[in-house]
C-alpha cells in the first residue's frame, strides 16, 4: 500500500532561457536496463483519453502523462549527470523501450530489484564508455546548466539521526502549536542551506487534505529547510490512528523517513532541491523550490518499489531449455511435452529452474549461470527429485528411485554461490553400493555411503508452476 498525493504543475526549472523558450526540469534515472540507466516511465505513453466513469481522475492522469511526454520527447537533450553534487559526467540517450523481450508491452510506474527484469522508459549510458561507478541520479541539460548553479552536498546525519535545531523546533512548534516528537538534520547544503525533517506529536486538526471518510484523522510532518536563521517548512500529512499512531507510508513504522536530496541548484526561480522520497514499499520524486519567500514541493511521480522479486524466464528460455532436454537424449525426451515450468529456491545465490511435464514425472532442472542455462538433471516417470535442507552454505537436489529389480539409482547434485560444484550418482542393489561415482569419477562404495549419509534430510518445497503458453 502506498500513500502518495497528486503530481503539481511543474514549474522548477521552467524558467525562460535566453532565447525566449523556457528551460527543461531536472530528470530522474532510477532505473538499471543491461548496464544502461534508465528514466522509467511512470504511466502510459499513450495519452489518457476522458472517461465517464472516471472523469475525476483524467485531469491528474493527463497532467502525468503530459510530464512525462515532456521528458520522452526531449530526451536526447540530456546530457549531463550530476555526481557528488557539483561535478558532472557526460551521457547519451540512446533508445527507449517499452516491451519485454517476449514481446509484451510492460507496467509502468514500477522500480525493480533485479536489473535482468526490465522497466519501460528512456535509457541512457555515459559518453565514452559505460562506467557506472560514479553515483548519480539527476540529469539535466546544457541549457539548465547554463542558468543554474550546482551547490555541494554534505551529509549531516549518518551513522546516527542527529536532530534539528532547539530554535528550529521551538519556532515549528509556535507555528503548528503541536509538540514535536522526532525531528532528522540531514545535510547541509552550499554551506548555507539545512535540510531536515520533523515531525509532531497526536492527530493535526487543521487538515486541508481531503478524506473519504469523515471520522478519517490526520498526521503532519514537515520537510524543512534554513537559511541563517530563516525557516522554511512544507507540511506533508499522514495518516493518524488513535491506537496505532501516524503513518505516512506502508510499513514505515510511524516515522517520517526524510529525502534523500540528490542535487540543489541555484536558478531564475530560486533554489530547487532535486529529492527522492525513499520509503519501504515506495520512491517519490520530484523537485522542493525555495523562492518568493516561501517552501514549496513539486512532485514528479511516486513509484512502486519492488522487492525479492523472481527472476523472469523468457520464450525464448524456455525454448531453449526444451532444446537442451531434447538433445540430452532424443530418444526418449521426443515424447515428453514439457508444459509447465517452476523457479526452485535450491541455492538462493543463483537460478534454479525446474520445467515439467503435466503429470510432473518427466523434465529437467536447469541452473542458470553466468546468464546461461545449464541442464543440472533430468526426471523420469521412476526418478523423483527431492530437496534437502541447506547446510554449512551448501544446498542439494536429489533425483532417486527404483531401477529395476533390487536397484535404486541416486542422484545428488550440489550447490553453491549460485552454481552446481558436484554431481554424485550411485546404484544401489539390495540396499548395498553397487557403483558410485562422484564428478564423473568412480569412488569406493565406502566412500558412496559416506557422501550419501552426509546430505541433509529433504524439506517440503513450494512450487508454483506457471503454465507454458504455446501461442
Amino acid at each position: 500500500m502506498i500513500f502518495a498525493c497528486s503530481i503539481l504543475t511543474l514549474t522548477a526549472g521552467s524558467a525562460p532561457d535566453k532565447k525566449g523558450g523556457t528551460t527543461l526540469p531536472p530528470m530522474f534515472l532510477l532505473g538499471n536496463s543491461n548496464d544502461m540507466m534508465q528514466m522509467v516511465y511512470w504511466t502510459n505513453p499513450e495519452e489518457p483519453q476522458k472517461d465517464e466513469d472516471y472523469a475525476e481522475y483524467y485531469d491528474d492522469a493527463h497532467q502525468e502523462w503530459d510530464l512525462q511526454e515532456r521528458f520522452r520527447h526531449n530526451a536526447s537533450k540530456y546530457t549531463k549527470l550530476i555526481v557528488d553534487g557539483i561535478k558532472t559526467r557526460d551521457v547519451k540517450y540512446v533508445d527507449e523501450i517499452l516491451l519485454n523481450p517476449d514481446g509484451e508491452q510492460m507496467f509502468p510506474g514500477e522500480l525493480h530489484s533485479r536489473p535482468e527484469i526490465p522497466s519501460p522508459g528512456a535509457r541512457f549510458t555515459f559518453q565514452g564508455g559505460s562506467n557506472q561507478d560514479d553515483d548519480g541520479v539527476v540529469v539535466v541539460t546544457d541549457s539548465y546548466l547554463a542558468t543554474h548553479k550546482a551547490l555541494k552536498i554534505k551529509p549531516t546525519s549518518t551513522d546516527r539521526e542527529l536532530p534539528m535545531r532547539f530554535a528550529v523546533i521551538k519556532k515549528m512548534e509556535e507555528k503548528y502549536g503541536m509538540k514535536v516528537s522526532r525531528s532528522v538534520e540531514c545535510c547541509i547544503i552550499g554551506d548555507r542551506y539545512t535540510y531536515g525533517v520533523l515531525q509532531f506529536e497526536g492527530e493535526y486538526k487543521n487538515s486541508t487534505r481531503k478524506k473519504h471518510d469523515p471520522n478519517e484523522k490526520s498526521a503532519l510532518a514537515l520537510e524543512i529547510i534554513t537559511d541563517g536563521d530563516k525557516i522554511y517548512s512544507y507540511p506533508v500529512e499522514g495518516w493518524y490512528d488513535p491506537e496505532y499512531g501516524p503513518t505516512w507510508n506502508a510499513d514505515d513504522g510511524g516515522e517520517y523517513q526524510p529525502s534523500s536530496i540528490e542535487a540543489v541548484f541555484e536558478g531564475p526561480l530560486g533554489t530547487e532541491f532535486c529529492y527522492i522520497h525513499w520509503a519501504p514499499e515506495s520512491a517519490t520524486t520530484g523537485i522542493m523550490l525555495l523562492g518568493n519567500g516561501k517552501l514549496d514541493r513539486q512532485q514528479y511521480t511516486v513509484y512502486h518499489s519492488l522487492i525479492d522479486e523472481p527472476l523472469p524466464v523468457w520464450k525464448k528460455d524456455i525454448e531453449s531449455m526444451k532444446k537442451i532436454y531434447l538433445d540430452d537424449d532424443p530418444g526418449e525426451n521426443k515424447f515428453v511435452k514439457l508444459s509447465k515450468w517452476s523457479h526452485v529456491y535450491i541455492d538462493y545465490e543463483g537460478e534454479q529452474i525446474w520445467i515439467s511435464d503435466d503429470e510432473e514425472e518427466n523434465g529437467a532442472f536447469f541452473s542458470r549461470e553466468n546468464g546461461k542455462l545449464k541442464l543440472v538433471g533430468t526426471v523420469r516417470a521412476n526418478l523423483k527429485p527431492s530437496f534437502p535442507e541447506s547446510r554449512d552454505g551448501n544446498h542439494y537436489l536429489v533425483i532417486s528411485g527404483p531401477a529395476g529389480g533390487p536397484s535404486y539409482y541416486t542422484e545428488i547434485f550440489k550447490f553453491k554461490g549460485g552454481k552446481c560444484v558436484e554431481s554424485f550418482n550411485a546404484l544401489e542393489v539390495y540396499g548395498e553400493i553397487d557403483g558410485a561415482t562422484l564428478n564423473g569419477k568412480e569412488i569406493s562404495a565406502e566412500q558412496g555411503k559416506a557422501y550419501m549419509k552426509a546430505v541433509p534430510n529433504a524439506i517440503e518445497p513450494y512450487i508454483y508452476w506457471t503454465e507454458i503458453d504455446e501461442k
